[in-house]
């Protein structure tokens, strides 16, 4: 609620239900007060749109931080990579450069196999010995066909094959000498370009291209607490709490004391927030138990001088002091004060980093 001129809420009290009144130190002036507390004037709270609220206990689910990194998802990654040597030539769109958006089957260009002087004079020679093959056996088909019953049957199926196998190999020698390999996406996504130029000189296996869908990705994160890894669930990330990550599971062996654990996104191709390939973010993963505190937004929760977290409550009505809580995170932008705080506190929910910065 926005602060109205009026007073607090019922008196401010501590964690252990003492009653917390104005110090004697306080100057009345505007400002930071010796004892660490705010004077701030009802106008000024309302410029800087500080905004309070009662607080209740409430039970809500345990969770567990962890840093995590993006990666992509199998279903959701695809590698463009060719089956022989040759040099690149790009499609009449151009080379594709990252970033693109690309749809399955779309053209991202040709490799052509280079043969040496002395290949090519050999696979040419090769290729004009099969074509005369080629028509001498036509020929032989065609005089069987024209004897009619007085034909070999045999004889002519014995040719009629040979015909189709010479013909198969003549488009195989046709097409690696003349035909280039084509290099299609196999999948919608955005692509990444691997340094991929006119000319080039690809060898066979090369990764020239990935294509990554949007909305698909994996979360490996890394905890030392092995003991909760069966009461997992699902989670969010600390920078994008809309995002839902679905608890896949933990490796067996543990590293460096840390166990591995996976989840996966599976969002919408257009979701409001990017998740990057190998970008640190942070799990808030629920487990199975619950936990008793004060839920505040995360915003509430403000760092002193000293680097220990406060949140600030109301003594008065021109008045704020701060106290340092201990918490847990929730996700969905929330947080959980498990000691340090009262319930029935009027606790600043909006501004308080700003408050925090007054002198």
């Amino acid at each position: 609620m926005t602060i109205q001129l009026v007073l607090a809420a019922p008196g401010a009290h501590g964690p252990d239900g003492e009653h917390i009144t104005p110090d004697n130190q306080a100057t009345g002036q505007l400002g930071r007060q010796p004892d660490g507390s705010v004077m701030l004037s009802m106008p000024h709270q309302s410029m800087l749109a500080i905004t309070t609220r009662i607080v209740k206990k409430a039970k809500v689910s345990n969770t567990i931080s962890m840093a995590g990194v993006v990666r992509s998802h199998p279903d959701g990654h695809a590698v463009v990579q060719p089956s022989s040597d040759g040099r690149f030539e790009a499609p009449e769109s151009g080379v594709l450069t990252t970033g693109t958006a690309v749809s399955a089957g779309q053209l991202l260009g040709y490799v052509r196999y280079q043969d040496t002087a002395y290949e090519l004079a050999s696979q040419t020679s090769e290729l004009k010995v099969v074509r005369n093959q080629i028509a001498q056996t036509k020929r032989d088909v065609e005089r069987l066909k024209s004897l009619a019953e007085l034909a070999s049957k045999q004889e002519l199926d014995q040719l009629q094959t040979t015909l189709k196998n010479l013909i198969e190999q003549e488009q195989a020698l046709q097409q690696g000498l003349e035909k280039p390999e084509a290099l299609v996406a196999s999948m919608d996504g955005t692509i990444i370009n691997n340094g991929v130029r006119h000319g080039q000189w690809i060898e066979a296996g090369t990764t020239l291209f990935d294509i990554v869908a949007p909305h698909l990705r994996v979360i490996d994160a890394t905890t030392s607490a092995v003991s909760k890894l069966d009461s997992l669930t699902q989670a969010t990330l600390l920078e994008h709490s809309a995002a839902t990550l679905r608890y896949i599971g933990y490796s067996p062996r543990i590293a460096g004391g840390l166990a591995s654990v996976h989840f996966e996104y599976r969002g919408n191709q257009t979701a409001a927030f990017p998740l990057l390939l190998d970008q640190p973010v942070t799990v808030i993963a629920a487990i199975e138990k619950n936990v008793e505190g004060l839920v505040l937004p995360a915003e509430a929760l403000v760092k002193n001088s000293a680097n220990l977290p406060i949140v600030w409550i109301k003594v008065s009505a021109e008045r704020f002091m701060p106290q340092i809580v201990r918490y847990q995170m929730l996700g969905n932008g929330k947080i959980v004060v498990t000691a340090g705080l009262g319930a029935d506190n009027r606790v600043v929910i909006s501004g308080a980093s700003l408050l925090n910065q007054a002198r």
